[in-house]
């Protein structure tokens, strides 16, 4: 009988040392937890000294070519023959399909920030409010904007692809809706 004690002792004993040095035990939580420590104070340090966050390159590039874009589509000729310089493309959804290929991050990223930077809520306010069937003045009105500045911001986001021809939204326009 005795043997049997000793012989469950060694289990016990044996499955205890698993728990506490196996590869998820107790020894390799608290190292990860050190770690995660460090690199949070080390996070810390970097805020608090100012030093700018890292930031993928690609991203600055993307922000200044939808500026551009942005800008040709409200009448600027040196933006226009920028754009086409770098793209060969006239400004429109081809033309903003290419700028977002080109930039090195990932997908959604880049289609939110797009969405954010080339419709924005005046943008979505306006799209919902001639979904509901407003007329354009009611959906200015409705967001706070000027009538010229409403008429200027459906033009772009028909060009661009977001509004089709009879001011309801495209597919793109719904994603913009969505986000």
């Amino acid at each position: 009988m005795w043997l049997v004690d000793i012989f469950l002792m060694l289990v016990i004993i044996a499955l205890l040392a698993l728990m506490l040095f196996g590869r998820g035990g107790i020894v390799r939580q608290r190292q990860l937890e050190q770690e995660l420590g460090e690199l949070r104070r080390r996070l810390q340090a970097q805020q608090s000294e100012g030093a700018p966050m890292p930031v993928h390159p690609s991203l600055f590039e993307l922000v200044r070519d939808l500026e551009s874009l942005r800008s040709a589509i409200a009448g600027s000729k040196i933006s226009e023959r920028t754009l086409y310089k770098k793209y060969r493309m006239p400004p429109g959804p081809g033309l903003l399909r290419k700028i977002l290929n080109r930039a090195k991050l990932d997908p959604a990223v880049k289609e939110r920030i797009a969405d954010e930077f080339l419709v924005g809520e005046v943008g979505r306010g306006l799209m919902r409010g001639l979904e509901r069937g407003l007329t354009i003045e009611r959906a200015a009105a409705e967001v706070g904007v000027p009538l010229a500045v409403a008429k200027g911001q459906i033009r772009r986001l028909q060009i661009l692809g977001y509004m089709d021809g009879s001011l309801k939204p495209t597919e793109l326009g719904w994603r913009a809706l969505r986000s």
